[in-house]
Formats: C-alpha cells, sequence, structure tokens
C-alpha cells in the first residue's frame, strides 16, 4: 500500500513479524557473540595451561575444565564429578594440606591459596598452584571456584637458583677454611665429605697421583653401603689415562655416566666392579699446572647422568683445593725454613750441639722447672786436655775433626731426651742433666772420660797421654733450696779447674750448694 508520503506500509501482520525476525536475528548473534568469547577464553585458558573448576557447594556437584583435568593428571573425560577424584594423582605428601586448605576457605567463606604436586602416569611429578574464593548466590546457595596453573618451570628454576645459591656457599666455605686452616688433610677431609652430602654421590675420594701416574686414596667420604678405598693404592686408575692427561693438565672434568659404555679392558673393568662403581666424575687436582691427584665422585647404586652443575662444582673447588695444596707446600717449606734458622740460631755451626745461647736459655728453663718439681739438676764441664798442642801439631782441621768427634761422643753418653749437650767455648763443653743428683752426674762424667779416652784419638802432644783425655767438673744442685744457674755454673767450672790442676784426665766433684 502507498502511503500518501510517497513510502509503501506493510500490514499490521507484518509488522510484528519483521520485529520478531529482529529479536531473533539479535539473539543468534548474541549467542554466536557468547560462543566466540567462551572459545577465545578457553584457548588463552589452554595456552596458559590454567584450568578452572566450580563446586556447587550447596548441590555438591563439581564441573572442571578439559586444561584442569589434564593439570590434575586425569585423562580426558576421567573426571566423574567426584570430590575424592580431584586427589587421584595429588602428590601423598600433599593431599591432607590441600583438603585442609579447601575445607578452611569453605568454613570462613574466604580467599584460598595453595601450591602442590601431582605424579602424572608417566612418572614425572608437576607442581600446580591453585588460587580461588568462595561465592554466595543466596543464603542458602553458594560455591567455591577457582583456577589452576602449572609452576613447574618456575619450581626448577627457583630449585636451580637454590642449588646455585648453596654451590657459590659450599665453595665459599671451603674457600675461608682453606684461609683458617694450613692442615692440607683437615681441608680434603672436610671437602671430600660436604661433596658427598651435597651432590648425593655414594662416595668421593681423593687419589693423590705419582710421576708415573700411579696413585693413592688419602680421603674418603663414603656410604656405609659401599667398601671403602682410603688407603688403596691404585696402580693403573683407567681414568689418568694417556689420552686423559691433556685434558686434566687444562684443568677439565670428565663425567661418566655408565661405566658399561667405555669399553674398558677387562682387568680396569674388573677394579671398578669390585667397588661398585657404577658412575663417576673425575676432575684434577693441580699445583703449579702439575697434576697433583684427582677429585673422584662415585655412583655405586646405579648409573647416573650427571648435570653439568655438578661438573662445574667440582671443578670449583678442584680449584680451591689446588689453592690449599700449593698453601701447604709453602707453609711446610716455611716451616722447614724456620726449623733451620732455629737450628741455626741455637746449634754450633762447627760441632752441631747447642751453642752457649742455648744453653744458658736451657739451663734456665730446667732450673725453673727442677724447682717447681723439687728435682736435682746437675752440670758437667768438661774440657780437651791440651788442646792447643793438639792443633799446633796436626793444624786446625783436624783440631775441627777431633772437636766434632768429642761433640759426638758426648751426645752418646747424655742418652736421656732432657740431656742437653752444649760447646761453651773453644775447646771446652758443658752437659746439662735435669733430675740428676751429684752421684748420678758422677757416673756419666765418668763414662765421658772413659769413652773419650777408650776411642784413642792420636795427641803425641799431650803432657797426659798419647791419646786424646778430657778433663771433667761435676756439680749438683735442688734449685728450690736457694743458689742460681750462675752458682751451678761457677761451682762446676772451679771443680773443672781442680781436674785440671790435679794432673788432668780426671773427674772432680763440687761440695752441694748450701741453703741461704
Amino acid at each position: 500500500m502507498l502511503a500518501p508520503d510517497g513510502f509503501y506500509t506493510l500490514p499490521r501482520s507484518a509488522d510484528v513479524a519483521f520485529a520478531d525476525h529482529t529479536e531473533l536475528t539479535a539473539c543468534h548473534y548474541s549467542v554466536a557473540l557468547f560462543q566466540q568469547q567462551q572459545e577465545r577464553l578457553a584457548l588463552a585458558l589452554k595456552g596458559a595451561q590454567m584450568g578452572t573448576w566450580d563446586w556447587d557447594l550447596s548441590q555438591g556437584s563439581i564441573v572442571i575444565s578439559e586444561e584442569q583435568e589434564r593439570l590434575l593428571g586425569l585423562a580426558p573425560g576421567e573426571f566423574d564429578g567426584s570430590y575424592d577424584t580431584l586427589f587421584t594423582h595429588l602428590h601423598s605428601d600433599d593431599q591432607a594440606t590441600v583438603r585442609q586448605t579447601l575445607q578452611q576457605a569453605i568454613c570462613l567463606g574466604q580467599h584460598y591459596g595453595i601450591e602442590f604436586r601431582v605424579q602424572h602416569r608417566d612418572g614425572h611429578t608437576r607442581w600446580l598452584s591453585s588460587r580461588g574464593q568462595v561465592f554466595k548466590d543466596d543464603e542458602d546457595s553458594s560455591r567455591l571456584a577457582g583456577v589452576t596453573l602449572d609452576i613447574s618451570e618456575q619450581k626448577r628454576v627457583e630449585a636451580e637458583i637454590k642449588l646455585q645459591s648453596q654451590r657459590e656457599r659450599l665453595v665459599t666455605e671451603i674457600a675461608q677454611r682453606i684461609r683458617r686452616l694450613l692442615d692440607l688433610d683437615s681441608i680434603l677431609e672436610q671437602t671430600v665429605a660436604s661433596v658427598r652430602e651435597f651432590i648425593e654421590a655414594d662416595r668421593v675420594i681423593v687419589v693423590q697421583c705419582e710421576a708415573d701416574m700411579s696413585g693413592q686414596v688419602i680421603q674418603e667420604s663414603c656410604s656405609s653401603a659401599y667398601p671403602k678405598m682410603l688407603g688403596w693404592a691404585m696402580r693403573d686408575p683407567w681414568s689418568v689415562g694417556e689420552k686423559f692427561l691433556a685434558h686434566y693438565k687444562a684443568g677439565r672434568g670428565l663425567a661418566v655416566e655408565n661405566i658399561y659404555s667405555q669399553n674398558l679392558p677387562t682387568s680396569q673393568l674388573g677394579f671398578l666392579e669390585y667397588f661398585q662403581i657404577q658412575a663417576e666424575i673425575v676432575v684434577p687436582l693441580l699445583q703449579d699446572e702439575t697434576l697433583w691427584g684427582l677429585l673422584i665422585a662415585h655412583q655405586c647404586q646405579a648409573p647416573r647422568v650427571w648435570r653439568m652443575a655438578d661438573v662445574r662444582l667440582l671443578q670449583n673447588l678442584a680449584t680451591q683445593v689446588g689453592i690449599a695444596i700449593q698453601q701447604a707446600k709453602m707453609h711446610r717449606e716455611l716451616t722447614l725454613a724456620n726449623q733451620r734458622l732455629r737450628r741455626m740460631a741455637y746449634l754450633d755451626g762447627l760441632t752441631q750441639v747447642a751453642n752457649r745461647r742455648r744453653l744458658e736459655q736451657y739451663l734456665d728453663q730446667e732450673w725453673r722447672r727442677m724447682s717447681r718439681e723439687n728435682g736435682f739438676i746437675a752440670l758437667i764441664m768438661a774440657d780437651i786436655d791440651c788442646f792447643k798442642g793438639f792443633n799446633d801439631r796436626y793444624g786446625h782441621q783436624a783440631g775441627d775433626d777431633c772437636l766434632r768427634l768429642v761433640a759426638r761422643m758426648l751426645t752418646r753418653a747424655a742418652k736421656r731426651p732432657g740431656d742437653l749437650v752444649a760447646r761453651y767455648g773453644g775447646e771446652e763443653f758443658v752437659i746439662v742433666l735435669p733430675n740428676t743428683d751429684l752421684k748420678g752426674a758422677e757416673t756419666v762424667a765418668e763414662d765421658i772420660r772413659l769413652l773419650v779416652r777408650g776411642h784413642r784419638i792420636p795427641h803425641e802432644s799431650s803432657t797426659v797421654a798419647k791419646v786424646v783425655t778430657m778433663s771433667l767438673g761435676v756439680a749438683s744442685a735442688l734449685p728450690n733450696r736457694g743458689g742460681s744457674t750462675a752458682s751451678l755454673i761457677k761451682q762446676a767450672d772451679e771443680a773443672l779447674y781442680t781436674a785440671k790442676n790435679n794432673g788432668r784426665d780426671q773427674v772432680q766433684v763440687a761440695h752441694p750448694l748450701r741453703e741461704d
């Protein structure tokens, strides 16, 4: 029908039909848009490895997404809506905590958040993080809804960071011990124990190598389930063959995951089987670019795929141990040098017995000790008879030889560890005898006289005999009754003077010191 304004008008029934068609089209559009949004959400959740779940608390029904099903280790369509099915593959150590967390959220009507592990059918474990809250539709209707996210990679990175931090701390601790300790054995002992605990090896050893590449196990930390190697001599350790030497000298390590994949000779394989070694890490211990030894970790229970981080840890520790080896060597050399210096400071250069400085120090030390212990201390002063004539006849070289020989005889006669022989000057010697009374000292002096005379060193210029003889003066005292080291020396010297005046080649005894 043509309207007055020139437009066509529809009948009334046509108007209604058009309106219904418009509403239907809008409805179809809304449904399509909703489905599209749902698909996008599902793809986004799947891409993020995020699952969703909705628990109608009033009805007791649970709905989870396909991704949630996969995250929980369930097969597609395996979830039957049961609460207990959610826990099918949860790690046994985490189940109680997850149940408690969910029940607490329901009771308090609050948010929840929890991390837990799921053991999948293929054997690997995944870490999941679940977050959600309770929603109340009305007084009688509520639901618990949330999302679950796979955080396994995050946990792996966190664990690696933690391990790296622990490795760095371990290396730092070893370095600090090295700076604090000079005892190489203690450093090696602590190193093998720390390494075995940290990398969970069955055995960790240190082998000190010889020039021919044989070696000996000098330190070990070993599980009680496996045979010990400490002290074992390794004549032909397979991991120190020629092909490995350049590798070790460059400071690089060797990781063997399975000894049976190395095509080893029967003899070497037998050695490894005897100690139940199935896998190992070997790193060199270098001293001035020389192969000093090896730090070795063993896996005995089964072959093992070693992590590169474990190899690097042992290499870092080997570097620190190398510093300790060098430090111990320097300390040992310094100690020997100091000992030589002390000997030079306290020994007579010609006779190699104590010099006068050492005599005075030792006599003062033993005088105080005998005073505390209420013991005697004796002194023998001995002089080679007519020694000037010996030098004049035989020469000073022969005279020096005679002094050295006499000094050795005196040392042999002063048998106890506490006795001290010293050169007092020229041809004169002193013997300090702690815990010795006058009678005992006289006996020692007579033994010395007979020993020297019996050696029959020719002395044609002597007025006493045609052999070298000695005159000796003996004195003894109880230090806690008074007197001094000076008075004791004076008494022994006076007794020696008496022996010389009485014809030489004899022992004279001084009178005991009187109490003050």
